[in-house]
């Protein structure tokens, strides 16, 4: 029986191999993978061994990047370093004045939502509320980003859940929605919201807003109508809109394309661009504001870097830093345009050797217009980021001789607010007549300068009001943000403590009718538009801000001040 146990014992030990299949099945995974792995010879060993290696290399790597450029290495800094921000020392102080703007869009904040939450518009002087844009809540949407920006959050949450019960494909009986209008604020205002916030829901409402106003393109030329009837999904004809209108719509179509995955809203407003590109034009870069929308020939206007002209620039090198500095396109029209702009457009006071300013021209850029408005106040800010963007040092320097000068609009009046805009007298002693609605101008013989228009460099035309505009503190932000310089943070503050002095009310903010006026509440309009929460404000905040908080090596903003991430990766 022994012996019989031994050979059975010697029997099963034969019989289980490295290679029984039986074997195979009680071993370890691990165990197998070694088995595996010495098969191999020690050439194909050393080969896998150094795939490996290379891959985690890159692993590791990527991670890195993704850490330290979370949008993608850029190809030149912008923004200044946070050390040199850093030293200019003004930490305590920038603390205190964005606690004093952050109360002041609390302030504002809760008026609105005491006595209009949901509605267009707050009327700050009588507490009631108007839907003049529809009664999609615009104030509400284009403040979102504001809100969150501020950390303002539990405000964020309440308006998010207000947008997301709201029907874009709806607006007021009767009322045709302005396209570009609702494109910058409304797409725009939901875009950022979404990617600062990742609420799922603003992305599903952009999306509702973005389809409700593509009807604007169906047009003879796909250039679009300036309505749109989103009740009944259709766009109101137009023979003609303006190039702002326009040419304002593609980088919230671009953002839009970009997170949901469809080309098409990308493509069919980049058409506006390529037409406009190719369209006769006056002079190299310069565009007359009104477009034929059945020929999307320029067909008259002044050229303009204000109203009615002036974000269509803007865009143009705003597009280029979103593509990643890819589509060369957007460079050469703005060089172009910049180029004739300095050729042209750009002037001296007589009496300030220090203060510039852009003028208007007439339709065959062959009159000049001597009027600089608060609008254009945009174009310093924008020539300093093109500075940086494309190494035009020139430009910055001209950037910073404008933003004195828009400076100057504030300082130069008794409250300290700007008017929309100034006029200069030329060499001849000559200034502007009114324009009339095909923006056709005069100039005319004046009389004497007054002392107090030598000592301004500028005399103020009819239209004296200060609307809670936003675009000399966009420059004054960038400008700071580019070139280190804290002046610029002293000019903000400045400015700051005029807008709280004279446009608070118990509420929120007015407009005010005169700002050469001391009279105060007297000169309060009734009006608060949405734009002074999501722009006017958003600035002075991020102005004292560190300047990486939303830098400008990381987003684009837009028009309507809604800060979208630049795309990791361009796209046709």
């Amino acid at each position: 029986m022994e012996g019989i146990a031994v050979h059975r014992e010697s029997t099963v030990h034969a019989d289980y191999t490295d290679d029984s299949p039986l074997l195979a099945k009680r071993q370890s995974w691990r165990s197998r993978l070694r088995n595996k792995w010495y098969r191999f010879d020690r050439l194909t060993r050393a080969l896998f061994c150094l795939m490996f290696l290379m891959l985690g290399c890159t692993l590791v790597a990527r991670i890195f990047i993704e850490i330290e450029y979370p949008f993608g290495k850029p190809d030149s800094q912008v923004t200044i370093p946070p050390r040199q921000d850093s030293d200019n020392r003004t930490e305590r102080s920038d603390e205190e004045r964005r606690k004093a703007v952050r109360a002041a869009m609390k302030h504002a904040w809760q008026g609105y939502r005491q006595y209009a939450f949901g509605k267009d518009e707050l009327l700050p002087v009588t507490n009631s509320s108007n839907n003049k844009w529809g009664g999609w809540g615009v104030t509400l949407i284009d403040a979102l980003d504001t809100l969150h920006l501020m950390e303002l959050h539990e405000e964020f949450k309440e308006g998010v859940h207000h947008v997301a019960n709201l029907d874009f494909t709806k607006a007021k009986s009767g009322y045709t929605t302005p396209f570009f209008e609702m494109i910058i604020r409304s797409l725009g205002g939901l875009l950022s919201a979404y990617e600062m916030s990742l609420d799922v829901r603003l992305l599903r409402k952009a999306k509702e807003v973005g389809d409700a106003l593509m009807p604007a393109f169906d047009t003879p030329t796909g250039i679009p109508y300036p309505r749109v009837d989103v009740n009944k999904g259709k766009a109101v004809p137009a023979n003609r809109v303006c190039i702002a209108e326009a040419g304002t719509v593609q980088l919230e179509y671009w953002k839009l394309s970009e997170l949901t995955g469809n080309p098409v809203y990308h493509e069919t407003a980049q058409k506006v661009v390529d037409l406009l590109d190719n369209a006769k034009k006056p002079y190299k870069g310069l565009y007359p504001i009104w477009i034929d929308t059945s020929s999307a020939e320029l067909t008259s206007g002044s050229i303009t870097f204000g109203g009615m002209g002036d974000s269509w620039y803007e865009y143009m090198i705003k597009q280029y830093i979103y593509s990643r500095r890819e589509h060369d396109q957007y460079r050469r029209m703005y060089e172009e345009s910049i180029d004739s702009m300095k050729d042209l457009m750009v002037r001296r006071s007589i009496y300030d050797p220090e203060m510039f300013y852009v003028g208007d021209l007439d339709a065959t850029a062959t009159k000049f217009s001597p009027r600089f408005q608060h609008l254009t106040c945009f174009v310093p800010g924008m020539l300093a980021l093109g500075s940086k963007v494309l190494d035009r040092p020139d430009d910055l320097e001209l950037a910073k001789q404008l933003t004195y000068t828009c400076f100057q609009m504030y300082n130069r009046t008794a409250t300290g607010l700007s008017p929309e805009y100034v006029q200069f007298r030329n060499k001849r002693n000559q200034g502007l007549s009114e324009f009339d609605e095909n923006g056709e101008f005069a100039l005319l013989s004046l009389s004497k300068a007054s002392e107090k228009e030598k000592q301004d460099g500028f005399y103020l035309g009819p239209n004296r009001s200060y609307i809670l505009r936003p675009e000399a503190l966009e420059s004054i932000m960038i400008m700071y943000r580019i070139t280190g310089d804290k002046m610029y943070k002293e000019w903000g503050w400045q400015i700051f403590q005029a807008i709280d002095k004279w446009t608070k009310t118990p509420s929120a903010n007015s407009a005010y009718h005169d700002v050469t006026s001391t009279a105060g509440s007297s000169q309060w309009t009734d009006s608060m538009e949405s734009f002074f929460l999501a722009e006017t404000l958003k600035y002075l905040y991020l102005l004292f801000s560190p300047a990486e908080y939303y830098s400008l090596d990381e987003y684009v903003f837009n028009t309507e001040a809604h800060p979208f991430k630049i795309m990791r990766h361009a796209r046709p």
